[in-house]
């Protein structure tokens, strides 16, 4: 009597119950009166993909466990290697076919440093707030590659466009927008670009590409891409 029989489960979304109930497995057959739940909430955090768990006793013989996961925000590109990253840049999971059903952009800029927390945070939020404001407008689609190696200089990849696009730290959406009306007269007068400078206010500044540039279009990421192991290079 009072010895924990039933562990339900929710709240889980990539992890499957299976995959929890054996994080807990020794869990079963304790007193549930007894049981440390914290211990038990510990391992539960020890998973990258838990961003937090309680657990809660139900008398006579039951454990309620609330799971709360961790969202991806990108493919985080770090050292040629493809990683799903939350929105603080921590590495979630490598990155593989069982992922493919996510359509997130790649994102550059990320380090696996030691020490490197407080910077990919700052990144990571960069990207953050770039895709939260395009998501609004329903834009976020358009965007195949993100760079955050400066944390208050957006660049970014648009599908099926070679040209970086420099979107600074704040508005996106209207940067972006600005971008799609100046592209045709751009190319009309710099055919080959390599990037656009939208973050000057009314100033836009281009750069015309070089036979280097051109070649790095095949470093690019399409989505079809993304599920494959071999990892282009970034574009730079």
């Amino acid at each position: 009597m009072f010895h924990i029989a039933q562990i339900n489960v929710r709240g889980n979304h990539r992890l499957s119950k299976g995959e929890i109930l054996a994080m807990l497995q020794d869990l079963r057959g304790q007193s549930v009166l007894a049981a440390d739940l914290a211990d038990w909430r510990r391992a539960l955090l020890s998973s990258p993909w838990v961003a937090d768990a309680s657990l809660r006793r139900t008398l006579p013989s039951t454990v309620d466990v609330v799971i709360l996961e961790r969202v991806p925000l990108g493919i985080g590109r770090i050292n040629g290697l493809l990683y799903l990253v939350d929105d603080r840049g921590s590495v979630i999971d490598e990155y593989g076919p069982g992922y493919a059903d996510l359509d997130l952009p790649v994102i550059d800029g990320l380090s696996s440093a030691p020490g490197a927390e407080n910077s990919n945070l700052y990144r990571a939020l960069l990207a953050r707030r770039l895709l939260d404001a395009l998501r609004v407008q329903n834009m976020v689609s358009q965007i195949s590659q993100i760079d955050v190696s400066d944390a208050r200089n957006a660049v970014v990849l648009l599908e099926g466009d070679p040209t970086l696009i420099r979107l600074g730290d704040e508005r996106f959406v209207e940067r972006l927008q600005s971008y799609h009306q100046l592209a045709p007269t751009l190319r009309d007068q710099v055919p080959a670009i390599d990037y656009v400078d939208l973050r000057f206010n009314e100033r836009v500044y281009v750069g015309p590409a070089d036979g280097k540039t051109k070649n790095a279009e095949r470093n690019r990421m399409p989505k079809s891409e993304k599920r494959k192991t071999n990892v282009p290079e970034k574009r730079s």
